[in-house]
């Protein structure tokens, strides 16, 4: 493929895609009117729909301050202990170097230190939370290869939505037993075609306790370095013309504390000693400027929605003269990456039947260390652009659902060397929803997704150890996923299950030994390149049962990663931010909700089989055995509405009642430990 980038090529690749699914289809009214549910459903990606939407209702009735305590009833997900971006997510067991977090459809896979997480967002900011598992089809943007976690901020015409009034606050505050407090306060309003909001909420975390049986270092109870200070603030101004809104919105997410250099470990002694760990006082920010317009009922274009980031995340430390990654530089350095995007999305109909997604996503990624420090080489910014054009055609016809996407994603990688390569894949997309009755419905997938190499860690892009150049002829990794499953929903009963197989070829290692065995810095000029490839499969089960106040609900996930190093020099790794082998997952819950008073009482239970095996295969061994240790964790909770209507929340919530002791399967071994017993309280109040 040539390095050039080639518009015309992009053109012909998409009007070839139109000519092949421009499908004529007669159905009966009520397909009509699924075809018409697929045209509003903000959720639906291709046949797949987003799972595990938590909405601004749900999260007022939690006491919850971060996405692990919200997303915990999704079997297939799990977060890391400790706190912040101590954190490392997995999703089917993949790592975050393969799933996003998109913020208003922004969002970077770029990270500041391979040794934490790169995910930070408070969900007090958010409208709504939901999931996308597995490769994604033609419409699911850049990277999609693993899934992503879609965050919506909230607005102003959001709370004010059947309110009947113009201009309203909300006031929250928490308390956990477990070391910490948590306030915030909103204002927002509307005039005329305008309206605004702004939000400002903190969370203060001390070191927390883990479970029964701990003892750090120095013999106390609490895991050290763990606490932080969260602060995070959303301005958000908009304008609505009839079937024209524009939102300019700006975004704060910032960790404060004093932190180890290796967030995802503690202090143990030994290699972790406290002078390797290198504690100072660091702050972690997410900025996000995004400005958005959505447009209906534009002529053949029913509907468009269009929107351009800028993205800062940005580390600060008082004082790295301790840590090596650093460049060992005393006093403050600021690291920083800066991603711009943009997307432009259609959706129009082409006919009566067939519904076409089509459209462009964009992003720039740039990498600035503090400094330039290599005495052998003149270093350049790292740099990377995502450029990829889209179209998803959907038709009902009888009782299927029927559709084919096709995309185009280009990359040119800069490194910090200076050398650049480029290259493109083709990505196809296919699906079909079977509904032979009302109740039920059967789908199949087929999706193509491709992701970009990573830049290397902006942490360690000084020079002052190795320069990471990058191979010629290294391209993106390729996924390859097929899904089948079906759902049930009948009453107040629903069963839903999947099963999916996955591999992905020519898997991206950025060089990841960094130090010898002795813990001395390997130098030199070593380059990013392609080195193996990648399988997983697994299944999900999820029941539900409604009865006027009554619910239960039972989810089950497994899944098994591997990734095969086929490399002469052995670079790929087994480190969490790639996949984990996580033991089977049970998530399980029972609520009641009490008419009068307006109460809500629940349990619910997440239970992790232990796991087995390493998901490291090299063509010469079986890789290291792991060996996990399952745990159950049992919490109970409330919700109170004293005014009988959602105004007021008052919420209460015991987690992990027993005090159990465990260590969360998405991070390495014995490293970060799940919290232990903890009392929260949270009250909520919009007037």
């Amino acid at each position: 493929m040539s390095n050039k980038f080639t518009p015309t090529y992009i053109s012909l690749v998409v009007l070839g895609a139109l000519s092949s699914l421009s499908v004529s289809a007669n159905t009966n009214a009520n397909k009509m009117e699924m075809l018409d549910e697929i045209v509003v459903s903000a959720d639906r990606q291709g046949t797949k729909i987003q799972s595990n939407v938590v909405t601004l209702k749900e999260q007022n009735e939690s006491t919850e301050t971060d996405l692990r305590g919200l997303l915990s009833k999704d079997a297939s997900i799990d977060f890391g202990g400790g706190n912040g971006t101590s954190q490392f997510l997995t999703l089917r067991g993949m790592g975050q170097n393969s799933v996003d977090i998109k913020v208003d459809n922004a969002y970077s896979d770029s990270q500041i230190l391979y040794h934490q997480g790169r995910f930070i967002i408070d969900p007090s900011l958010l409208k709504s939370i939901s999931v996308q598992k597995g490769a994604g089809s033609a419409s699911a943007g850049i990277g999609a290869t693993n899934g992503a976690i879609i965050a919506k901020t909230v607005s102003a015409k959001d709370l004010l939505e059947n309110s009947g009034k113009n201009f309203g606050a909300k006031l929250n505050t928490g308390y956990a037993s477990n070391g910490g407090h948590s306030y915030g306060a909103a204002i927002f309003g509307q005039a005329g075609n305008f309206d605004a909001l702004f939000s400002y909420n903190r969370t203060d975390e001390e070191d927390y306790k883990p479970g029964k049986g701990y003892q750090n270092i120095d013999g106390g109870n609490k895991v050290p370095y763990s606490g932080l200070d969260k602060r995070n603030f959303l301005g958000k101004i908009g304008a609505t013309f009839g079937d024209h809104r524009i939102v300019l919105s700006h975004l704060q997410d910032q960790h404060r504390g004093t932190r180890l250099v290796r967030e995802e470990f503690t202090v143990t002694g030994g290699r972790l000693s406290l002078q390797r760990q290198s504690p100072a006082y660091r702050e972690t920010t997410l900025t996000n400027t995004n400005l958005e317009y959505t447009g209906k009922n534009l002529g053949f274009i029913n509907e468009l929605t269009a929107n351009a980031y800028i993205m800062k995340n940005k580390r600060y430390s008082a004082d790295d003269s301790g840590c090596g990654y650093c460049g060992s530089i005393a006093g403050p350095t600021n690291t920083k990456i800066t991603t711009r995007g943009a997307n432009v999305n259609f959706d129009s109909m082409l006919g009566e039947h067939v519904l076409i997604k089509y459209g462009i996503n964009y992003r720039d990624q740039k990498v600035t260390p503090h400094a330039f420090l290599s005495q052998t080489h003149r270093l350049n910014e790292p740099k990377k652009t995502d450029i990829g054009p889209y179209l998803e055609a959907i038709s009902a016809v009888g009782d299927f659902t029927l559709t084919a996407g096709l995309r185009y994603d280009y990359f040119k990688v800069k490194a910090m060397d200076g050398k650049t390569v480029s290259d493109a894949k083709v990505n196809p997309s296919f699906g079909v929803i079977y509904q032979p009755t009302e109740n039920l419905s059967f789908s199949v997938n087929h999706n193509y997704a491709s992701r970009s190499p990573r830049l290397y860690d902006a942490l360690m892009t000084h020079g002052a150890r190795s320069i990471v150049s990058i191979a010629d002829g290294t391209v993106a990794e390729r996924a390859r996923n097929t899904e089948i499953g079906f759902n049930y929903e009948n009453g107040g009963f629903s069963l839903d299950a999947s099963y999916f197989w996955q591999r992905i070829n020519d898997a991206v290692a950025n060089p990841q030994q960094r130090h010898d065995a002795a813990g001395n810095p390997i130098s030199g000029v070593r380059e990013t390149t392609n080195a193996g490839f990648i399988k997983n499969r697994g299944y999900e089960i999820n029941a539900a049962y409604r009865l006027n106040g009554f619910t239960a609900r039972l989810g089950v996930s497994e899944s098994k990663p591997r990734i095969y190093d086929t490399h002469p020099d052995n670079l790929l790794s087994s480190n969490p931010e790639f996949a984990v082998q996580a033991g089977r997952t049970w998530t399980m819950g029972l609520a009641y909700r009490f008419t009068n008073p307006n109460l809500e009482i629940g349990w619910r239970n997440r239970t992790v089989q232990d796991g087995h095996g390493s998901v490291l295969v090299r063509e010469r061994d079986s890789g290291t055995i792991v060996e996990r240790n399952g745990y159950t964790v049992h919490d109970f909770y409330a919700n109170w509405k004293p005014l009988d209507n959602d105004n007021l929340n008052i919420n209460f919530a015991l987690d992990n009642a027993f005090n159990k002791f465990y260590y969360p399967h998405s991070q390495r071994g014995e490293t970060l430990p799940g919290i232990g017993r903890t009392f929260r309280v949270g009250i909520n109040y919009q007037f």
